[in-house]
């Protein structure tokens, strides 16, 4: 019971207590309990770290030297590793280069007799007819292949080989000859070497052979092997077809290996490390011991050495130990993936664990060394920690009274000015200049409430200029709906023709635009176009572009001559480099001719009397806008009663719904094609109703515009 009333009372004094003195007996009273306490504890336990310390030292050290031995070693083995794998990336990426370049002259021929009307060629010399020693373009045939004028004229053809296999050749060092042969017996060459052997048929070279039988999309790479020069080759050949798919030949490159070599054998790993490199069948291509060694590696090797081998042929990577002539060594290997060579990287094993052994050795001795020096630290540290305890006490009464003071007068300042500013004076000022987080606090507050103030004015000044804004848009997309045919029927006294067009902007504004007119009594003019780019900037140009069409087209011009004559002026000073994509045709109602030119837009759907709606063929020209001086085709066809014409912009092929999916020209017919007898307007209605379906709410990201015509009568 007294217990209990003494603790009521407590609480009753703290109730009526100011915050300064609450915080001042809490600080006191935490401060002074955890001093005791802390210094309670930490005397005892002094005590027992003494000696724990120190046994803990010995046992860490010796963990600790046998775990960097380990980590030592573990780091050698990875950075051999990473070593071979880096080398072998390196070597593989000179070799991958030569076959991105056979690659390329494979394809380039394929384009030459693909398009031979499209290069003239040049007669080139026979190798003995040039200067030695320098790289040039020769070519011949194989024996008793006699020159008749189809082969003069593939002569011709492949003499354009010349500039690509000549930039080929001079840009890789490595590269000794780039060369070709034809299933007809034509051999191509540039290279330094001018021998001339009348009696050479690259159909019977290996590298030719090889390639020809090769089912794969890629070239493929003969085995290495050393020239009468003493310079190790290898060859990369790839096969290459005519204009109807069949393989008419063979391109190919000669490979010195000698600076892949010289770079291997330069590598030198500590004292007995080095670099080797083997081909796909376990033969050395590159050794220091090259002379001393059987050249095949793989048939002369033995024990854990030849498993290491046999890895390297399979193409795989890793690290191995394996005895070589007695002797332990690390063995890292990794694959050349564009030939299938691998590349390893050997060091004795006594070298690896040579470091790992010596500090070992070093951290015991340190162990036993700091053992001691603990000890008497720690005897010097217990003394010391009993006389601070003794003045921390002090001082923490000090400091208890001077922090609680600091502390709560600007917590009162700012109480008081955070009072008066939420009774809505946001003119009032917190004077509190302290460096602390009260005073940082003060000065946000009063910043606060300046950008507040600022605020309030900014946003009443923005609302107004997005209402203003907002205002224009409006009255914009309105000017530009007025400028598009909108009345239906658009000519009540002509009953040749039914037509219907609609476009939905995915801005205020869009660029996307169509047009019909009466070029004279009996021709109707149809325009679907598309301006690059969104919002004003592109109906601006869309306007510019609309009315030059129809008055080019009014003064009595052809298609043709009304997108060439428009091209140019809207090509005159467009720095912004926008453009067009236009489609444009005259209709002659009478006749049922139909007249039109396409300037890179989308073809329009046909719908024949009858039939299903296909793509109209078209000769797709360039934009309008793109290139001063373009020229543009016309194409005829003949529109007969019930035909019907669809013309749109990429808006509605490229809608797409939420998974990123595009509409696609496949669903637009399929769609169109579901419309059945329906009348033009009622096509249109449904192809929008299907689009927004499969959009199925995604937000719209282009101009949908459309277009029909349905034939009535009056065709003769």
């Amino acid at each position: 019971m007294i217990l209990r009333e003494w603790g009521r009372h407590g609480n009753e004094i703290m109730k009526n207590l100011k915050f300064a003195t609450k915080l001042l007996l809490v600080i006191l009273s935490i401060s002074l309990a955890s001093v005791i306490t802390v210094s309670t504890i930490s005397y005892t336990e002094l005590l027992n770290l003494s000696e724990y310390s120190q046994d803990v030292n010995i046992r860490l050290g010796f963990y600790a030297s046998d775990n960097s031995k380990s980590a030592l070693i573990e780091q050698a083995e990875a950075y051999m590793a990473q070593l071979s794998s880096s080398q072998a990336a390196e070597c593989d990426a000179e070799l991958a280069k030569i076959s991105s370049d056979v690659t390329l002259m494979a394809e380039f021929m394929s384009e030459l007799y693909g398009s031979p009307d499209n290069f003239g060629g040049r007669a080139l010399p026979l190798p003995d007819e040039v200067p030695p020693d320098i790289p040039t373009a020769k070519i011949m045939t194989a024996p008793n292949i006699s020159i008749t004028p189809e082969i003069e004229s593939e002569m011709l053809l492949i003499s354009n080989a010349e500039y690509l296999f000549g930039s080929v050749h001079a840009g890789n060092q490595n590269l000794s000859n780039a060369y070709l042969g034809s299933v007809t017996g034509i051999n191509f060459r540039w290279s330094v070497s001018n021998a001339y052997d009348p009696d050479y048929d690259p159909r019977t070279r290996p590298w030719y052979v090889t390639a020809l039988e090769s089912t794969a999309d890629k070239p493929v790479w003969l085995e290495a092997h050393v020239d009468a020069f003493g310079f190790i080759l290898t060859t990369c050949a790839k096969s290459y077809t005519g204009p109807t798919g069949e393989v008419i030949g063979v391109a190919a490159a000669d490979i010195h290996l000698s600076t892949i070599v010289e770079n291997i054998l330069s590598m030198r790993i500590g004292e007995t490390g080095y670099a080797f490199l083997i081909d796909e069948r376990g033969h050395y291509l590159a050794h220091p011991y090259y002379d001393e060694l059987d050249p095949d590696a793989l048939g002369s090797a033995g024990g854990d050495y030849k498993e290491v081998l046999e890895k390297m042929t399979a193409g795989q990577s890793g690290i191995s130990f394996a005895e070589i002539n007695g002797v332990e060594h690390y063995i890292a290997y990794a694959p050349l993936p564009t030939t299938g060579w691998s590349l390893g990287i050997t060091v004795e094993h006594d070298e690896i664990i040579a470091g790992a052994l010596s500090m070992k050795a070093d951290i015991d001795n340190q162990a036993l060394e700091v053992k001691e020096q603990i000890r008497a630290t720690l005897n010097s540290v217990m003394f010391r920690f009993i006389a601070l305890t003794g003045v921390i006490i002090i001082a923490v009464l000090i400091l208890s009274i001077l922090i609680s003071g600091s502390v709560t007068k600007p917590m009162i300042k700012l109480t008081e000015g955070v009072i008066e500013v939420g009774k809505g004076n946001l003119e009032n000022k917190i004077d509190i200049n302290t460096r602390d987080e009260i005073g940082v606090l003060a000065t946000c507050f009063n910043k606060m409430t300046d950008d507040l103030v600022e605020y309030i004015a900014n946003l009443q000044s923005v609302t107004a200029e997005k209402e203003r804004i907002s205002a224009e848009l409006d009255v914009a997309t309105k000017i530009q709906a007025s400028m598009l045919p909108c009345i239906f029927p658009p000519f009540p006294n002509c009953n040749e023709f039914e037509i219907f067009a609609s476009m939905l902007p995915a801005k205020e504004v869009g660029g996307d635009f169509y047009d019909f007119f009466l070029v004279d009594e009996k021709t109707l003019a149809l325009v679907m176009a598309d301006v690059s780019g969104k919002g004003v900037p592109a109906a601006l140009f869309m306007v510019i572009a609309k009315t030059l069409i129809k008055n080019n087209a009014q003064s009595g011009k052809t298609p043709r001559e009304v997108f060439e004559t428009v091209n140019n002026i809207l090509c005159e000073n467009n720095d912004e480099y926008m453009f067009v994509t236009a489609f444009m045709g005259y209709i002659d109602l009478q006749s049922g001719s139909f007249t039109y030119v396409n300037a890179g837009h989308n073809p329009p759907l046909l719908r024949k009397a009858g039939g299903e709606f296909e793509f109209l063929k078209t000769d797709t020209c360039f934009i309008l806008a793109g290139m001063e001086d373009t020229r543009y085709t016309e194409i005829e066809t003949r529109l007969d009663i019930d035909d019907l014409l669809y013309l749109y912009t990429d808006g509605v092929t490229e809608a797409m719904n939420h998974e990123k999916k595009l509409f696609g020209e496949q669903r637009l017919i399929e769609t169109a094609n579901k419309c059945g007898g329906a009348t033009v307007k009622e096509l249109l209605v449904k192809l929008k109703a299907e689009i927004d379906a499969f959009a199925d709410g995604a937000e719209q990201a282009d101009d949908i515009t459309m277009l029909a015509v349905k034939i009535l009568a009056g065709m003769e």
